[in-house]
Order: structure tokens, then sequence, then C-alpha cells
């Protein structure tokens, strides 16, 4: 349970580095965006919608994405929250993770469930208000079974989740 919550906190630790991110990005952009300089289109179908999460996640969940696997394959081994708390990725064998095997477990740790996420938003951007379809239930059902499934896992047997088991890696004390 100490192992998960440790994980858990790494991780809160981590998306608050992103969301500081996130904070500069929007410094930046809203004053564009009010001279009328604006990198993301309006919401006004569906190509319009595509092309908006397009340019969203090349300019957040891309790079949050790449920065926590990077960390994860460099010699610590370890994000910035991993660190903190004194854990690190490793494979199976006891290795640094490869750069691919630390993208790969990167993107369904974090960017698969936030563009999913972002794919039910930018949907509903497109629906009249207040209007929740079947398209944006299963969204939803994916997005929040990720996470679930992802926090049970965590708390469950050996703690390696379904990312880990895919990509051969678990999270061990540094």
């Amino acid at each position: 349970m100490a192992a998960a919550l440790r994980r858990v906190a790494a991780t809160m630790i981590d998306y608050g580095l992103i969301m500081a991110y996130a904070g500069v990005v929007a410094a930046v952009y809203v004053p564009l965006y009010l001279a009328g300089i604006k990198l993301i289109p309006a919401i006004d179908g569906l190509g319009s919608r595509i092309l908006a999460q397009v340019v969203a996640a090349a300019i957040l969940s891309v790079p949050g994405t790449v920065w926590l696997a990077s960390r994860e394959w460099s010699e610590r081994q370890a994000t910035p929250g991993k660190r903190l708390l004194g854990l690190k990725v490793e494979t199976l064998s006891g290795a640094r993770p490869s750069r691919s095997v630390a993208l790969a477990r990167t993107a369904l740790r974090v960017l698969l469930p936030w563009e999913v996420a972002h794919t039910m938003v930018w949907n509903q951007l497109g629906w009249p208000k207040g209007e929740f379809g079947p398209r944006d239930l299963t969204l939803a059902i994916v997005t929040y079974g990720l996470l679930g499934l992802y926090g049970l896992t965590l708390f469950l047997g050996s703690g390696r989740t379904p990312y880990d088991r895919l990509c051969a890696t678990r999270v061990v004390r540094a």
C-alpha cells in the first residue's frame, strides 16, 4: 500500500510540473489569442475539432509525455516526482529502460488517457450545451476505465500496472 501511495504522490508531483508548463503555454497563448492570432481553430465541425485536438496535443500532451519518458530513460531512471520519493523505473532484468520502452510506457500511462479524455472534451465543444451522446459516454467509459484500471492494479498484487506489464517494466525503490 505504501509503495502504491508513493507512486500516486510521485505522479501528482509530475502532473503539477506539467500543469506549470500548461500555465506558461496559457500565458503565451492568451495574449496571442487576444491579439487575433488563433493557433487552435474555432470548433465548428468534426474537421476543426480534430485539428484543434492535434494542435493542443502537439503543444501540451506530446511534449509532456516525451519529457516524462526522457526522465525515465535517463541515468536516474525517474521523473522528478519519482526522484523526490525515492523511486525509479527499471526493466524486469533490472536495467534502465530504453528510449522506446520509456516512450511506450509513458504513452500508455499518460498520453492515451489524456487524449481519450481530450477527445471527449473536444467532442462536447461541438455539441449543443447539455447534450451528452453515446460517443461521449463511450469516451468517458474508456477514460475513466483506464484510470480506474491503472489505479486499481497499483494497489493489487505486485503493483505492476497494465502499462508496466505491457512494457516489461516495474517501479522500485531507488
